[in-house]
């Protein structure tokens, strides 16, 4: 079982997702369309909280992916 999930029934799984596991950061992008390209722009790499608050201020023109690996 991947020590993300085992961590999981402990804690929230985005707290878990967000902590550093052996060594490995997990990260989330906020992002922004580019109206012009049509290609999305990252904007901020931060963790899932920053990121959360960071879209609900104006969820129209960002958005979040993530996580992945830092």
């Amino acid at each position: 079982m991947p020590l993300i999930m085992r961590y999981a029934s402990e804690i929230s799984a985005m707290k878990a997702a967000t902590e550093t596991v052996q060594g490995t950061t997990l990260a989330w992008a906020v992002l922004s369309q580019n109206q012009t390209t049509g290609r999305a722009e990252v904007v901020k790499v931060t963790g899932h909280e920053e990121a959360d608050a960071f879209v609900q201020n104006n969820p129209d023109v960002y958005y979040k992916s993530g996580p992945f690996v830092v």
